[in-house]
């Protein structure tokens, strides 16, 4: 145990209080002092008394007197707990248990992941670690409590990558330290990277002892999709399939196919271990998902999932009154399928994302635009005097319009690519609306006067952008903005960001990660939203980056062939070699509570000192 002298303060600066004592001897020195009165037969004691210090009488009154001993320690004992006190504990790297739980995409099958979870928690230590071994060792607990450990495994998440179960043993060598114990609770069906055995030996090598639990639950066999990708063929997007039936008998497979709002079926004969393709022809632009009926014990591959961007088709539609405009000009440089028209038509069938731009008042159905975003196209709407009227009546746009404002001052309050692209604190604003940001809207940039100039939000399946900054020119001009040499690249880069035309930028395997031009704001396919610069796809389905969308796909034979062990634990042997050492990792123990515990003790005390003397009233 330690010592008195081991003793740490977090708050030092609370031992001032310590002064509180002067005051206190201070008080009892001050005390009224008694009448002395001559009496004959006394006078030789006190002779001998007055041959004594003063001084010495008087701290031997205060020595004798109970309630000052009592309050003195109550003094200290309440400055010493505001210090905050506290003892370091020492911890011996022995006792260390790493636990690693594979959470790759095989484990999924049969209940196997929480069988794992299970046996883990009965076998913790009194210091415990926590990895998630997927395709990057992920540590999740390091050195805690049973207590914490068991909470920590309890939210092990499914995860649909691989495994490399030899980095996460190499990691958790590394947290163990000589003497430490590593226990693996895997399926050991499929793993990236080295053998695990090398690296079971090597720790064990090293003086770490490394167990290997198998989870073998049967995984029931599977049916699934192992490969995927698009062509285009006489200008129309083809999606490849490849579905791999894994199980011992023949197989007849149903297929779900949902294209936007278009549904099909099909039926496919694929027999015992083998790999048969499928192709579905001519895919719209927007989200496509390809289902196996029954695919069998995995069911993350039994969905593909596709994205075609809107502007992969070409199908850009801009609306305008005026015959040219600088828009018109910047999208014909890197677009040529561009169309204009000066009224709104009434079918949007044909486009993917439609510009709004300088338009008469009643020129535009705003009923037709809801439909169109509602069933997942993209409205771009660029500032101009008839959205002021217009915003009345819908709530289409992210802005809710009060009027129009002159000159402004531009600030880019959230990072993204349209706002890199050009420098909006340059631009020289005339006129611009005044309005403001309803609930669920995203600002990218506003006015000295809170008004949103660059904002979008989602609406149904599609995306609303509105941009503050219109392409007036002349007299009548709201802005600089058109002049800008960076304005075709803003359009580029604005199109590319709601759409985009490079697919594979939009359907991308589970594992990868993926840097982003600024931090975003993420929702992954299970619902939950993170905040991030990076994104590591774990998950397959659909993630939804801002106005982005990305499509995931396992994709992966091996994580699909559940009812394959590649490696038996039963045969594994040990060569483990004991090099017992001392690690101390370093904890602390609070003691306030017992110094308050202390206290309230002296304080009863001193209660019945006082109740015995009867001065208690």
């Amino acid at each position: 145990m330690a010592g008195f002298f081991n003793i740490l303060f977090s708050n030092p600066l609370g031992l001032l209080a310590l002064a509180s004592i002067i005051p206190l001897i201070i008080l009892y020195l001050l005390r009224p002092k008694t009448i002395d009165l001559n009496i004959p037969s006394l006078l030789f004691i006190l002779k001998r008394e007055e041959k004594r210090s003063k001084l010495s009488l008087l701290f031997r009154r205060l020595i004798r007197d109970p309630l000052f001993l009592i309050q003195l320690f109550v003094l200290i004992l309440l400055s010493l707990a505001i210090a905050g006190p506290y003892i370091m504990d020492e911890k011996v790297s022995g006792d260390h248990t790493v636990i690693i739980i594979d959470n790759s995409a095989s484990m999924q099958a049969g209940g196997r992941l929480d069988s794992a979870k299970d046996m883990a928690t009965k076998r913790l230590s009194a210091v415990n670690s926590v990895i998630w071994a997927q395709n990057v060792p992920v540590l999740a607990l390091k050195e805690k409590s049973t207590i914490r450990a068991k909470e920590v495994i309890a939210i092990t998440p499914q995860r649909a990558v691989a495994c490399d179960l030899a980095a996460a043993i190499t990691y958790a060598e590394r947290i163990s330290g000589a003497g430490g114990s590593i226990i693996v609770f895997s399926d050991f069906a499929s793993w990236t990277g080295d053998d695990p055995l090398v690296a079971k030996s090597l720790a064990e090598y090293n003086g770490v002892k490394v167990e290997f639990v198998g989870v073998n639950e049967p995984g029931n066999g599977n049916i699934g999709f192992v490969n995927g990708w698009i062509d285009i063929s006489n200008g129309k997007y083809n999606l490849n399939l490849a579905i791999k039936n894994f199980n011992e008998q023949n197989a007849n497979v149903q297929l779900q196919i949902r294209n936007g709002d278009a549904k099909q079926s099909a039926t496919l004969d694929i027999p015992a271990h083998t790999t048969s393709a499928y192709i579905v022809p001519g895919l719209n632009t927007g989200r496509t998902e390809v289902t196996i009926n029954s695919g069998g014990g995995l069911g993350l591959d039994d969905t593909a999932y596709v994205f075609i961007p809107p502007a992969a088709g070409g199908s850009i539609l801009l609306v305008d009154s005026r015959d040219q405009t600088p828009t018109i000009g910047a999208l014909g440089l890197f677009s040529a399928g561009v169309e204009h028209s000066r009224h709104l038509p009434q079918d949007l069938f044909a486009y993917d994302i439609v510009i709004l731009g300088t338009l008469n008042n009643g020129s535009v159905d705003w009923n037709v635009l809801n439909d169109f975003v509602k069933g997942g196209g993209t409205l771009i709407a660029m500032a101009s005097s008839s959205l002021v009227n217009a915003n009345n009546d819908n709530d289409l746009l992210p802005i809710t319009v009060t009027g129009i404002s002159n000159e402004t001052k531009l600030t880019v309050v959230a990072e993204n690519p349209l706002t890199g692209s050009i420098a909006f604190e340059d631009i020289e604003i005339v006129h611009h609306i005044k309005g403001t940001v309803p609930d669920g809207a995203t600002v990218l940039v506003e006015a000295s006067d809170g008004s949103p100039i660059l904002c979008h939000w989602r609406k149904g399946k599609g995306t609303v952008v509105y941009l503050g900054l219109n392409d007036i020119t002349g007299d009548n001009a709201w802005s600089g903005f058109n002049t800008m040499p960076e304005f075709p690249l803003f359009w580029k880069n604005m199109i590319d960001w709601i759409g985009g035309t490079d697919i594979e930028q939009h359907n991308a395997l589970t594992g990868t990660v993926i840097k982003l031009p600024a931090e975003q704001t993420i929702t992954c396919p299970d619902g939950n939203t993170i905040t991030s610069n990076n994104l590591w796809i774990d998950q397959v389905g659909f993630y939804q980056l801002e106005a982005q969308v990305l499509a995931a796909n396992l994709y992966d034979s091996k994580e699909s062939n559940v009812d394959e062990i590649s490696l038996d634990v039963s045969s594994v042997t040990s060569k483990y070699i004991e090099r017992p050492q001392t690690v101390s990792t370093e904890g602390t123990s609070d003691i306030t509570t017992y110094l308050i515990l202390l206290v309230f003790g002296l304080v009863f005390l001193e209660l019945y000192v006082i109740h015995r003397r009867r001065e208690l009233f």
